[in-house]
């Protein structure tokens, strides 16, 4: 590209060189008429075609924001101070006559699946991946197709956590076909157990071993990834780095699939960062842990938002099931790991091009199976949250079934749906009810709290005058024929002993199992007479909890 100038004399001055050829093609826009941009597209150094919807935004100033995006991206351009401002003139200025669809997520918008480089079933309207810059995608490919499914697919038959790894890369495009929301599984298991190996298969669905990302970020940092991975799988790295004090607002928010409330510099409200995701998590703590580390609450909406499954298969070879015969789990796993670097980012196109073909049958056949699956893995239990678990592990086996159906994974019909069924059996056995969990979260906080302070916080019954002063005192202990008995003051109870919950349902739910004596008049609290002389409401909890199988 080269600016002509013209001198008071009207005759052409000698081209100045600004940069590699650059074209503008189209005008960008989102759907009510703003965020207006231009798609841009050029070649780098090695020959190689981009394409960047850049929001016009970014030449508010001086364009520095856009010149650093294009060289990153491999445009030479020339360093003069004078000749860069021609580049933002021509950027700014130029006349194109064609106007596209610009997103601010990857994902499903309508029919229409968009990818940063490429947009599946576009139909006649242009739509365009906008963004100030494409750095945060890993997407990229290597090998083949064939390299893929015969190398990292196919290998890892039989082996329930991997192939549940695949099949959640599958099932990341099915959230938004569907229109059901997001959530993650967390791969729980000590070092050397085999998370990464499980995790570096699903992300050769994208891209590199690089696609997979750390824990190690804000919660902002997050809310700004969260996007580039809409309808895809966001994988992530040992939770353990993740702040605990923010572990169970980012479970909420990649769950929810919006971000932060924020205003602009006039204090006018932003639009808030909108997503569906799936993501795929790792270490050796469980969201539960982190969050106690923090000594908060754990909720069970958190729980559900994050599936906590062990990684260890229970089969002594860590997270596997099996191995080819004669190759040691460490030597498989490496095997594994090395094709997945070599064959990888053909996966997630070969899936999209098939699902394009009819979406009204894939989304059939994706509804009929996830249903299907997830009342086998139910049976009769009804309880809410192992409900929406199983919906989310019967989603992702019915989205590898359909993968498989399409000829990419070189999987026996029923292997998705075998290995979900064994993953979620898993993490049923390692929940420890089919119930409701808040009620046993609920029961483990007050037997915590009484095992803790039962012996520095509660006076005993006989007192005398050797007995010492309890300090901050939460009621009495009393020592019966079946075991100890706490009398807590009702106001230490609402604060302390049922912190982070509903003190009603907390007393409900030791009342539910027994281990709560009631009043005569029925009521949660009893009248007692206290060795203080006090007649004073408490709750009186008997040694029935220490029976529990908590």
């Amino acid at each position: 590209m080269y600016w002509i100038g013209i001198d008071d004399e009207g005759t052409e001055k000698q081209p100045e060189w600004i940069c590699e050829p650059l074209l503008v093609q189209a005008n960008t826009r989102n759907s009510v008429g703003s965020d207006w941009g231009r798609l841009l597209v050029f070649s780098d150094r090695d020959g190689r075609e981009h394409r960047w919807a850049m929001p016009m935004s970014m030449l508010a100033s001086d364009g520095t924001e856009v010149r650093s995006e294009l060289l990153r991206l491999g445009l030479t351009i020339d360093p003069d101070t004078r000749r860069r401002q021609h580049l933002n003139r021509y950027i700014q200025k130029i006349e194109v006559t064609e106007t596209a669809l610009c997103v601010a997520r990857t994902g499903w918008h309508g029919d229409a699946f968009v990818l940063p480089d490429k947009t599946y079933n576009a139909g006649k309207a242009s739509v365009i991946y906008q963004a100030t810059s494409l750095e945060g995608i890993a997407l990229a490919s290597g090998g083949t197709l064939d390299g893929w499914r015969s190398y990292v697919a196919k290998p890892c038959a039989g082996n329930s956590r991997l192939v549940l790894a695949i099949s959640a890369g599958f099932a990341g495009p099915c959230l938004g076909l569907l229109g059901i929301e997001g959530g993650g599984l967390h791969l729980r298991g000590g070092s050397s157990v085999g998370k990464t190996t499980a995790l570096q298969v699903a992300a050769s669905l994208f891209g590199r071993p690089e696609f997979v990302r750390t824990w190690r970020q804000t919660d902002n940092a997050l809310e700004g990834v969260a996007p580039l991975h809409s309808d895809l799988l966001l994988i992530l790295d040992e939770i353990g780095q993740l702040d605990p004090r923010k572990a169970g607002e980012v479970a909420y928010m990649l769950g929810n699939g919006q971000g932060k409330g924020r205003a602009n510099r006039r204090g006018d409200a932003k639009a808030a960062a909108r997503w569906r995701l799936l993501f795929l998590s790792s270490g050796e703590v469980s969201l539960s842990d982190l969050i106690a580390q923090a000594g908060r609450t754990v909720r069970a909406g958190q729980e559900v938002r994050v599936i906590d499954l062990p990684a260890d298969a229970g089969k002594g070879l860590g997270l596997l099931d099996l191995t080819p015969e004669g190759t040691a789990p460490g030597v498989f796993a490496d095997q594994l790991k090395m094709a997945a670097a070599t064959h990888y980012g053909h996966a997630l196109p070969a899936f999209l091009e098939k699902l394009a073909v009819d979406l009204a049958s894939a989304r059939e056949q994706l509804l009929s199976t996830r249903d299907r699956i997830a009342c086998q893995l139910i049976g009769d239990t009804v309880d809410r949250q192992v409900r929406r678990v199983a919906q989310r592990f019967a989603l992702i086996a019915a989205a590898a079934t359909l993968a498989t159906q399409f000829g990419l994974t070189g999987w026996t019909l029923p292997e998705a749906e075998s290995a979900t069924r064994v993953c979620f059996d898993a993490w049923l056995a390692a929940r420890g009810t089919k119930g409701n969990a808040e009620p046993i979260a609920m029961l483990r906080q007050v037997k915590a709290f009484l095992d803790t302070h039962g012996e520095s916080r509660f006076t005993p019954w006989y007192i005398d005058e050797k007995t010492p002063r309890t300090i901050n005192k939460a009621g009495f202990r009393r020592d019966a024929d079946e075991g100890p008995e706490y009398f807590v003051e009702v106001e230490a109870f609402r604060r302390e002993v049922a912190k982070g919950f509903d003190y009603k349902a907390v007393a409900s739910a030791l009342a539910e199992h027994g281990a709560l004596r009631l009043g005569g008049d029925g009521r949660l609290e009893r009248k007692v007479l206290l060795p203080d002389r006090r007649n004073t409401r408490v709750y009186q909890i008997n040694s029935k909890l220490w029976a529990l199988d908590l």
